[in-house]
């Protein structure tokens, strides 16, 4: 198993080009084919209009619109500058809700990557497109640092094992980088999580994977444990089950989940 679709998020930022040439590079290790994708939200009407919202003048509306329009550019630029024509790399601008389109793509392909920035205030309560496209890729999501990941991630992986579908779920994803890791190691937090680590770890040996199993016994803050677990091995990589749940008809993130969207350092792979 290997990855042969990686779609990568490309961010209007710094350190955009380091995460595309790193991406770029990763789809080379495992053959892959890139899809570079930016897209570009719809115009936003100005705070404070409501009923009025239809009297905006149409300017406003065409400002936003230039100005998606230089940055649509600008990334292209980058792209076609990074990514030379032998490469393979496929360059794709869309238009729409940027957490809904970035989702449909991902759900044809094999690993999607994209940046995870720091929210503050009000901004941290809503989910960023990436963490969106995470609860609705069917597949793996890989979440980076932003300022960019280096093309032999995964030399060190965690795994955040619970016997749960969402943890064997990206158990199984994540495979590509378990087999070329230098060490893996699976973390089963609370009792009925050790009791299917071993069939777990059996199971990775089976694809020549050399993991080992740890069984802590205290059950909260799994979030908060496996962060600080990652950082005692060094790890360069975690891989967890995404866990959500509907509550009046809001999507309410687990609290591990949460957790670690929020504190992680380091990349984290995602699967539901």
């Amino acid at each position: 198993m290997t990855y042969r679709t990686i779609v990568l998020q490309l961010v209007d930022d710094p350190s955009n080009e380091a995460r595309l040439r790193a991406a770029l590079a990763l789809a080379q290790r495992f053959g892959a084919r890139l899809i570079a994708v930016h897209v570009t939200p719809p115009p936003v009407v100005p705070v404070g209009y409501g009923e009025g919202a239809a009297y905006v003048g149409p300017e406003i509306l065409e400002v936003q619109r230039e100005a998606a329009k230089a940055v649509a550019e600008r990334l292209e630029a980058t792209f076609n500058a990074v990514c030379e024509p032998g490469s393979g790399a496929i360059w794709r601008h869309l238009e729409g809700d940027p957490g809904e389109r970035l989702a449909r793509i991902a759900r044809t392909a094999d690993l999607t990557i994209g940046p995870r920035f720091e929210a503050r205030g009000l901004d941290a309560l809503v989910l960023q497109p990436i963490e969106q496209t995470a609860l609705s890729a069917g597949g793996p999501v890989l979440l980076v640092p932003v300022e960019g990941f280096v093309p032999d991630l995964g030399r060190t992986v965690l795994v955040g094992w619970n016997g749960r579908k969402e943890a064997a779920r990206a158990l199984k994803d994540a495979l590509p980088f378990l087999t070329s890791a230098l060490e893996v190691e699976l973390l089963a937090i609370g009792e009925e999580a050790g009791e299917s680590l071993d069939d777990a770890v059996a199971m990775l040996e089976r694809h020549g994977v050399a993991a080992r199993g740890r069984r802590v016994a205290e059950e909260t803050d799994a979030g908060g444990q496996l962060l600080a677990r990652m950082e005692e091995l060094g790890a360069d990589l975690l891989v967890m089950g995404i866990y959500s749940h509907a509550r009046l008809r809001e999507l309410v993130l687990g609290g591990a989940t949460r957790h670690v969207l929020r504190y992680a350092r380091g990349a984290v792979l995602f699967s539901c």
